[in-house]
């Protein structure tokens, strides 16, 4: 019954503007999570960001995913935790780390579960489905809430889209930018949202790109977080002046997300990353593709 498992875990963006708590979209950022037989629990890190890998097993959330889902008879584990996904906030590296417990544990168990329940065990860890959606799922993923289960559509993201990332070098915590939201917001805002996450994803299958500006707008979460993202007006604003087709704050920030012509991915990528460094924040800029592929086993788990 006790087995080692290697899991390769993508980042992801929610949100993309008017899909509040709906929209995840996996990009190509991508941790690794090796599980293996030990003599006790344990913690290695590697990786780019392996400062920020908690080595407590009590609070790191891939071991404790990992744990959740583990027999009582299985014994302790070494967990290698390969770190490539930025920490500052907005990429969804908590939901990475819980879906890659949990996809681990799967595996290294023969526990057989669906894509179904891993993902309705990560949502239930993470607090809301959006990005573990992406990260277990690949591409670009709607979640929906009803009283009785969590549905969760791949839809197809197209290739001809590209994917610029700008990781200001502030941090804003995922408590106070829920907050900071309102209790109520008035209607009009709703059914500006509505029509605006109905745009984004009929833009991307329609090759309508240029629509994805407006699509990208949003009216119930953005203006109230934007006192905590001070880098995401100006941000959005150069991106779009570059030739981005959309941008749009990542998750809660403080990262934003640009989708661009794939010619011009790199001239956004540095307009964006121009006013961060004017205003004194400092930037970490990616420019990437989506994921298609969600967590995945891997061969070589020791």
């Amino acid at each position: 019954m006790t087995g080692w498992a290697r899991v390769s875990v993508p980042a992801s963006s929610g949100n993309l503007g008017a899909g509040f708590d709906v929209f995840g979209l996996a990009v190509d950022l991508r941790d690794e999570y090796s599980f293996t037989p030990a003599a006790r629990d344990g913690i290695e890190a590697g990786g780019k960001f392996r400062r920020h890998v908690p080595r407590d097993t009590t609070r790191n959330l891939a071991f404790q995913a990992f744990r959740s889902l583990a027999p009582a008879a299985a014994g302790p584990y070494l967990l290698r935790a390969t770190r490539e996904i930025p920490p500052q906030g907005g990429l969804g590296g908590s939901a990475s780390a819980i879906v890659g417990g949990l996809v681990a544990a799967n595996e290294a168990f023969a526990l057989g579960l669906p894509q179904d329940e891993l993902l309705r065990r990560a949502a239930e860890l993470e607090g809301h489905p959006d990005n573990a959606a992406a990260a277990l799922l690949g591409g670009l993923v709607l979640s929906v809430h009803t009283e009785t289960r969590l549905h969760a559509v791949r839809v197809p993201f197209p290739d001809d889209v590209g994917v610029v990332l700008t990781v200001p070098g502030y941090r804003v915590a995922t408590a106070s930018a829920r907050a900071a939201l309102p209790a109520k917001v008035p209607r009009e805002h709703a059914v500006a949202n509505l029509g605006r996450a109905a745009l984004l994803v009929a833009a991307l299958q329609t090759g309508q790109y240029e629509k994805l500006r407006a699509a990208t707008e949003d009216f119930l979460h953005q203006p109230y977080r934007a006192e905590l993202n001070p880098a995401l007006g100006p941000s959005v604003a150069a991106a779009l002046a570059a030739g981005a087709y959309g941008a749009a704050l990542s998750g809660s920030g403080p990262t934003i997300i640009a989708f661009a012509p794939p010619d011009r991915r790199m001239g956004v990528a540095g307009a964006m990353a121009d006013v961060a460094l004017e205003a004194g924040y400092g930037c970490e800029t990616y420019v990437v593709n989506a994921a298609r592929d969600g967590a995945a086993a891997l061969d070589g788990g020791g």
